[in-house]
């Protein structure tokens, strides 16, 4: 009886009673500055719920799609944050709070500083469609912009820089807060390489926290944490106050940039039904606000 009292004493513990070892995708060959709000509003949730937890990066570089069939494998990863996808969250457990407010489908373009003239002519859909951009393999925003009829080349995360400062692509587009920490990360290597000052794709997206299916306690955890910090404000103060969002927020300047706003087929019914409160209003010059359609 004393055994079976205390296996049922184990089962019932909530999701944080337990000590997690959190290891995520290493995305690329340099030090990830984008990592780094991400990191935060994990560490974040974590506390609010009192987790103990340790957090540490695979020992290979992955693609996406590597990393989240390594998650859903139940391999050598137990957390990824990624973009969001009806094809991921069938197959993964999605939690379903947008990490960076929507930020990541607030797209910049990285360009070659001699080039940004160019860019100053465009203003629409129709004159960027003559231009070539570049997207990681298998991520979610190359079928986005495809769709939109853009033409994009694929290329590992890393070489698309090179490629953009080789006149390869035209453009690399950026999520507004990955773009500027990301240039300065690879001055030495691209120094030609600036944000271009004009322009904004802007669409429905952001990273979500994913974990395997069978890992409940993990997305319970983070979950309720980060349903907790929004409801504290503890999230908002970090939001407001971390260097990595506030420092590409004050630099984009979004409110003087021309918008191009595209559909993102890929949402599910989950991603599009996401409190307007868990997302920052965009308005464009036209008076629209969203991305939330």
């Amino acid at each position: 009886m004393a055994v079976l009292l205390g296996l049922l004493c184990v089962h019932s513990l909530p999701a944080w009673a337990v000590h997690f070892d959190i290891v995520y995708p290493r995305v690329t060959e340099f030090d990830d500055p984008r990592a780094a709000f991400a990191k935060a509003v994990l560490d974040l949730a974590m506390r609010e719920v009192h987790a103990q937890y340790t957090i540490r990066p695979s020992k290979d570089v992955m693609e996406r799609g590597r990393a989240l069939h390594e998650l859903a494998e139940g391999n050598t990863i137990n957390l990824h944050w990624s973009s969001m996808s009806r094809a991921d969250e069938a197959r993964l457990h999605a939690i379903p709070i947008p990490i960076h407010r929507g930020l990541i489908g607030y797209r910049v373009l990285v360009i070659r500083r001699d080039r940004q003239s160019e860019f100053d002519e465009i203003d629409t859909l129709e004159q960027l469609r003559a231009m070539t951009g570049g997207q990681g393999i298998g991520w979610v925003d190359t079928d986005i912009l495809r769709r939109a009829g853009l033409h994009i080349d694929t290329a590992p995360y890393d070489a698309l820089f090179r490629m953009v400062q080789a006149g390869h692509i035209d453009y690399y587009p950026r999520g507004v807060i990955e773009a500027y920490t990301e240039l300065e990360a690879r001055h030495e290597t691209n120094p030609d390489l600036v944000v271009e000052h004009h322009l904004l794709l802007a669409y429905r997206s952001d990273f979500v926290f994913y974990t395997n299916k069978s890992n409940k306690r993990l997305a319970e955890a983070i979950e309720q944490g980060l349903t907790k910090a929004y409801a504290d404000g503890s999230y908002m103060r970090l939001f407001d106050s971390h260097p990595y969002i506030q420092a590409a927020l004050s630099r984009a300047e979004l409110d003087h940039r021309t918008v191009i706003w595209l559909d993102n087929p890929d949402l599910s019914a989950e991603d599009r039904r996401i409190s307007a409160r868990y997302w920052m209003e965009l308005r464009s010059n036209d008076g629209r606000s969203g991305p939330r359609e």
